[in-house]
């Protein structure tokens, strides 16, 4: 919803964290002629979760907007966060409202089972809508859910919850995993029990409620509520998403071949899709499967931040994977890279790199994939770029380096490499560590690494690869397959449909409805081309 807004809002909490003011001043006038000072802006910064953004935008509405009463509100709110205490304005504007109740939890002041929500009237909706996006900014979860129960006794009309519904909608994007996403879950079914089923023009929201009810659940680990949910979106496009996520929790229970069985599920309602109406299922998967953007400049900036933090604890982090590839090929991140690529050689230092990462407030990281002696591989994002690095964690295992992608989908694919040393060399203007044989590095990694491949599958394809054929390959296979039905991607289909058919003797291999579904598919695809060639 605000993804047009966050680029130049981080650019501006850069300016405000580095006091850059000079650089600050001249932003924003620069910006000031596209919306720059508007609520909307503002609502973008408080779901980035950027106080010092929020309150800099809030200051700046109130001196030139004409209507000054959410600004005030807003600045309000977070100045005195900002400050942990209330400032008067916030006493005059927001005291003795469900919004004021909502900051006593941020501040630690108050809990959302002991705040007095059943005392707040439903006079003034608004009261209720800034709480609820207050709490969903600062993942205050369990408060939502406290106020929604509130709320019950207060006798709602459907309008009034479709509103509640579209202030937590409106912060969707953002949610990231934290320790009440079972309560966000909850929250979201509790406004669907609300709307009347009889009222057909509801269906529509009651199918998304359920399907980010599903989204929260998978996101909390709650698989069993997966289960229970994922049915009850059931529009088509919901749908394919529920399916993705029965699949998911199956996988995460490491009840692979029912997972296997779910995705195939999935692939051959995709296909019929598509032959049906002669397009891919674009955007049907978008929020489980779609790539980030990759932009080499921003992720060249992630990866010597990376580099500088983790120099200075003594930690020898080396390029691998794509990143490699780039550095040997190149000279520079690939432009058709998703994201960055470094290894470490131990799984002790994993907690030194997250301790150091983590302090630094400049990455993301989720300290619950910190798992000792089980961790391959460990995730994290930059926060000023948005760019993700993955950490890959290299085991002496019988003989070999074994690292591997533990996926957010629930399998651990692994990886073997013959053991290497470590040399420096001069990488984007500063030391980095690469393998001391980086050709045959490369050639584990890619076999002919010299020459570019664009449908080529990394986890499918790569000589390192453990297992092939086993059933952590045969999820990969199709995770491959939905993301190029996904977008449309008819090369890259035909090259996962023939990885696969070659495995065809193995257990759990693609074959019957599923595969003949993917034949079909890349049949209608080059109908279309030739149509549209013609």
């Amino acid at each position: 919803m605000f993804d047009e807004e966050f680029p130049r809002l981080r650019v501006i909490d850069a300016c405000l964290q580095e006091q850059r003011y000079e650089e600050l001043q001249d932003l924003t006038e620069a910006e000031a002629q596209r919306g720059l000072i508007s609520v909307q802006t503002l609502n973008a910064a408080r779901c980035m979760r950027s106080p010092a953004v929020v309150i800099y935008l809030a200051s700046i509405c109130v001196a030139n907007l004409p209507e000054t009463e959410v600004a005030e509100r807003w600045l309000a709110v977070y100045q005195s966060i900002g400050q942990r205490k209330f400032t008067p304005d916030f006493e005059r504007l927001c005291a003795n409202k469900p919004l004021g109740a909502v900051v006593e939890v941020v501040m630690g002041l108050g809990s959302a089972q002991a705040l007095p929500f059943d005392h707040f009237a439903w006079r003034s909706p608004q009261d209720w809508h800034d709480a609820t996006e207050c709490a969903m900014d600062f993942q205050l979860y369990d408060t939502v859910l406290a106020m929604l129960k509130a709320l019950m006794s207060k006798k709602l009309d459907a309008v009034a919850w479709l509103n509640l519904a579209r202030a937590m909608f409106s912060r969707q994007e953002s949610i990231r995993r934290c320790p009440q996403m079972e309560s966000l879950g909850e929250s979201y079914l509790l406004i669907r029990d609300q709307l009347p089923r009889q009222v057909k023009a509801l269906g529509k929201v009651r199918s998304s409620l359920a399907l980010y009810a599903t989204r929260a659940f998978a996101l909390a680990g709650v698989h069993d509520r997966v289960m229970d949910t994922a049915p009850l979106a059931d529009t088509r496009d919901d749908r394919y998403f529920a399916q993705y996520e029965m699949a998911r929790a199956m996988c995460r229970m490491q009840r692979l071949p029912e997972s296997i069985e779910r995705l195939d599920n999935l692939l051959v309602t995709m296909s019929r899709y598509h032959r049906d109406h002669g397009l891919p299922v674009q955007g049907a998967l978008k929020p489980a499967v779609q790539a980030p953007v990759f932009d080499v400049s921003q992720a060249s900036n992630a990866l010597v931040e990376l580099q500088d933090l983790l120099q200075g604890v003594g930690q020898k982090a080396f390029l691998v994977s794509g990143t490699l590839l780039g550095y040997a090929r190149e000279g520079q991140l690939l432009a058709h890279d998703k994201d960055i690529d470094v290894g470490i050689v131990g799984w002790e230092d994993q907690f030194a790199v997250a301790e150091v990462l983590f302090q630094s407030g400049r990455f993301e990281i989720d300290l619950g994939r910190l798992h000792g002696a089980r961790s391959y591989h460990l995730p994290v994002r930059h926060k000023a770029t948005r760019v993700h690095i993955d950490i890959f964690i290299y085991h002496p295992e019988n003989g070999k380096w074994v690292t591997g992608v533990d996926s957010d989908f629930g399998y651990l694919q692994k990886f073997a490499f013959t053991p290497f040393g470590l040399k420096k060399v001069q990488f984007l203007g500063i030391d980095f560590y690469v393998p001391d044989d980086v050709e045959k590095k490369l050639e584990e990694n890619f076999g002919n690494w010299r020459e570019s491949d664009p449908c080529y599958i990394s986890h499918l394809e790569s000589p390192s690869t453990v297992d092939v054929g086993g059933l952590e390959y045969q999820v990969v296979a199709r995770l491959r397959a939905l993301e190029a039905m996904a977008s449309g991607n008819g090369n890259k289909l035909s090259r996962v449909v023939t990885l696969m058919e070659r495995l065809s003797d193995h257990p759990h291999s693609i074959r019957g409805q599923a595969l003949a579904a993917l034949n079909a598919y890349l049949s209608t695809q080059q109908q279309v081309e030739v149509a549209h060639a013609a």
